[in-house]
């Protein structure tokens, strides 16, 4: 649960994943309908004074959007069609995410003591753009964190 390399091949396969949706967009991505997702943004103070069930609680509930916002997208057919198969990739890759948390014991508290903002996304590519923020972000500060306190 604490192998580097495995946040390393999220963060590159999400990475490639946004390059190859810019190949994609340059007709038009937008979406028939917007979606809600976590806002990715981390402020690194506030992030380190929380205690690490409020930083799981951040986590869940991003991962639980994100994975709302691909469903909801993936419904949005014909016009996500050239996308459904990367999106495809991010939901496995979003439950993978939700049972390395689960390996790591993060419980999944109430919404409310969430802190995150939540952004409306109109476009594929700034889904994608989001998916791959919250992994560098909220994701990998989380992981690498509990890490660091099993080595205690």
């Amino acid at each position: 649960m604490c192998d580097q390399e495995v946040m390393k091949r999220f963060i590159q396969e999400a990475s490639r994943m946004e390059k190859e949706i810019e190949e994609l967009c340059r007709a038009s991505c937008n979406l028939p309908q917007p979606v809600t997702v976590l806002d990715t943004r981390v402020n690194f103070p506030e992030w380190r004074s929380m205690d690490r069930s409020r930083q799981a609680s951040e986590v869940w509930r991003g991962q639980s959007l994100l994975s709302a916002a691909v469903s909801q997208v993936r419904s949005q057919r014909p016009a996500v069609e050239p996308f459904l198969g990367l999106l495809q990739i991010i939901e496995s890759s979003l439950r993978s995410i939700r049972d390395i948390l689960r390996g790591h014991r993060a419980q999944a508290a109430p919404q409310t003591l969430s802190s995150g903002g939540t952004l409306n996304v109109e476009t594929v590519k700034k889904l994608f753009s989001v998916y791959t923020n919250f992994l560098r972000g909220k994701v990998d500060l989380y992981i690498s964190g509990s890490c660091q306190g099993n080595r205690r």
